[in-house]
């Protein structure tokens, strides 16, 4: 292999044909005017900024706000667009078959992976340093002082490069970029929640179980990304870490010494991933036994039951009518969809690792709530709330992922153009592709509706637990067609993607300060029923709610009537993107439905003059056939 200097030619190549796509540059515009846009509204809260009248006190105070605002957005858009940018890298390659081509050239394994890695890296740098300049602003203002926003930069610097790097290294492993995605996102909720359960964790255990090496929760903190960013607007409060701008310099070494780490992992084993993977072939999943024990209502007489169990057996097969099992017959491509998901490796690690935290977190809840003593009860409240919150808004971040990638994905391999080419008609591919997304609902609605009970408990509310469910159901539906509109109209997989999370994100943390300054956020306003259209609000305070309010309290039955209205809202949400996928899809994938195989013509009288035919191939043994 030739050695040359610099990132060598994979990087020019795709640097070259991404720099010439104009979404890249779309994407930063939009980023900064979204910045300035909250911007205004932050103004809006104080009359002084617009009269002039403003003291020092409150100039000052207006630029933290600014600041914290502007920092935590363009934080919270780093951590979500570096993954999305980086995660298909090789998997796309692996599937295409470009990767093995690669393989056979000269190119060396550091070019091929920091050519790849830094065509990615570069417009995500390019985002923050567009934005970088929104961020000075508070600095005029005299709340933020200079070197706080060099160090605060330094800090998203170093989580775009270890994202990127990150999501790099987990694609060489991963076959299918949304598994990969979803354990990059998994990896960072992770690492933030690291602080908050060191802290919760060993109180709420007995005494002598947590090991007493394991780092306290001051000595996490200081590696927190969201805390050293935020600790630039206010000093900490006694006792916590003081923040330097050598903090803020320290994590971003450590940042860029992990990401060196990954990329040197990455560059040592994507040769011999790489081919010991081609060598096992993507493998078909085993055929599954259809037994009488898959479908137990089958082998069950109604006439030997009685008439509560014949209800129950009713009920039963109706819910299966309602929820379709994959049937052959059916629905082919439900079916393909459920046979083609198999479980991976990296799957059941990060789908294992979401049901033991929120599993575990839950049953903790449930139990404390139990608990006959008041003390451990009020307890269990309060953590069923914040868990119920935290999983249902987690769940549905995965979900935004998967639908979106379960059409796209298919697109940039190839295999969709097979599925295309069938006699199905184009509602009956669309329909299944979006019930093999939709079927991932029911099973995060398990572990919410448990501690709901739990929390209901406490006042008697026990038809809000099925209001809950129906939001978090109808929300669903609503970021599953989203996701399956996105994936029809972006042809390129990151981009669909990286829309799905980024609209989900904007609606369940962009939502609520948006909602609270326009509608208000005091008592008797109207903000907190608005707000209640993010999943991460609605939820928690609905949960809230349930399990203090008691009797006739108008706050719970208003927040009733909101989370109502929104789950009606969602629905029609969910049908309008639905039925736009069914008109678009043809057109947006090049596919002519239901193709006709023989001339209507052909059968018509000879005295009849010949109707035009309707568009659509023609079967090989027709061409040229004589008349």
């Amino acid at each position: 292999m030739s050695r040359r200097l610099g990132l060598g030619p994979v990087f020019e190549f795709e640097w070259l044909t991404g720099s010439r796509r104009w979404q890249s540059y779309a994407m930063r515009s939009l980023t900064v005017s979204l910045l300035l846009g909250v911007m205004v509204l932050i103004s809006m809260e104080d009359d002084s900024a617009f009269t002039g009248e403003a003291t020092i006190q409150q100039q000052a105070q207006l630029g933290r706000a600014y600041f914290a605002t502007t920092a935590t957005i363009l934080l919270g858009l780093v951590g979500l667009a570096a993954p999305a940018a980086t995660a298909g890298a090789v998997c796309l390659d692996k599937a295409r078959g470009n990767l093995t081509l690669l393989f056979a050239t000269d190119l060396s394994d550091r070019e091929i992976v920091l050519g790849k890695l830094a065509a990615r890296l570069v417009p995500v740098l390019g985002m923050i340093l567009c934005a970088s300049p929104v961020l000075a602003i508070a600095t005029l203002f005299g709340g933020v002082d200079p070197v706080g926003l060099t160090g605060t930069l330094l800090v998203i610097l170093a989580c775009a490069a270890f994202g990127c790097s990150l999501a790099m290294t987990l694609s060489i492993w991963g076959r299918k970029t949304h598994e990969v995605l979803m354990a990059t996102y998994v990896f960072g909720i992770l690492y933030l929640l690291l602080a908050p359960l060191s802290a919760v964790l060993p109180r709420s255990l007995p005494a002598g179980w947590w090991p007493s090496w394991l780092p306290t929760f001051y000595e996490l903190l200081r590696f927190n990304p969201v805390y050293l960013v935020l600790s630039m607007i206010e000093q900490p409060s006694p006792g916590m870490p003081p923040v330097t701008f050598a903090t803020q310099s320290a994590f971003f070494g450590l940042g860029l010494g992990a990401s060196a780490l990954l990329i040197a992992l990455a560059t040592w084993r994507i040769r011999a991933v790489v081919i010991r993977q081609l060598g096992r072939g993507e493998g078909t999943a085993r055929p599954r036994r259809r037994s009488r024990a898959s479908k137990p209502s089958r082998g069950i007489d109604p006439d030997r039951l009685g008439p509560r169990a014949r209800r129950l057996l009713a009920l039963y097969r109706g819910a299966r009518r309602i929820w379709p099992a994959p049937s052959l017959d059916r629905n082919p491509v439900l079916w393909r969809e459920c046979q083609r998901k198999r479980l991976s490796a990296l799957n059941l690690l990060v789908w294992g690792t979401y049901v033991l935290l929120c599993g575990g977190f839950s049953l903790w809840a449930i139990a404390l709530m139990l608990d006959d003593g008041r003390r451990l009860s009020n307890g269990g409240r309060e953590i069923g709330i914040v868990v119920n919150t935290l999983q249902v808004a987690g769940g549905l971040l995965m979900l935004s992922v998967s639908s979106a990638t379960s059409l796209a994905e298919e697109r940039q391999r190839g295999s969709l153009d097979v599925l295309l080419a069938t006699p199905l008609p184009t509602r009956s591919i669309v329909w299944g592709k979006w019930w093999g997304s939709f079927r991932g609902v029911g099973p995060l609605l398990i572990l919410p509706v448990a501690v709901s009970i739990g929390l209901a408990r406490f006042q008697g509310h026990y038809w809000a637990v099925a209001v809950l469910a129906a939001s978090i159901l109808s929300q669903g539906a609503a970021i599953t067609s989203l996701g399956l509109a996105l994936a029809t109209w972006v042809p390129r997989l990151g981009r669909a993607v990286g829309l799905a999370v980024g609209l989900y994100v904007a609606a369940c943390i962009g939502w609520i300060p948006l909602a609270l300054i326009l509608f208000g956020e005091g008592p008797g306003s109207e903000g907190q029923g608005v707000a209640a259209a993010s999943p991460l609000f609605g939820v928690g305070s609905y949960s809230q709610l349930m399990s203090y309010q008691g009797g006739w309290d108008p706050d719970l039955y208003g927040q009733t009537l909101w989370m109502l209205f929104w789950t009606v809202f969602y629905g029609g949400v969910s049908f309008a993107l639905l039925l736009a996928t069914f008109a678009t899809f043809n057109r947006c994938l090049g596919r002519v439905d239901e193709p006709t195989l023989y001339d209507e013509d052909d059968y018509l009288p000879a005295d009849l003059p010949p109707a035009p035919s309707p568009a659509g191939p023609a079967p090989a043994g027709l061409i040229g056939r004589e008349p």
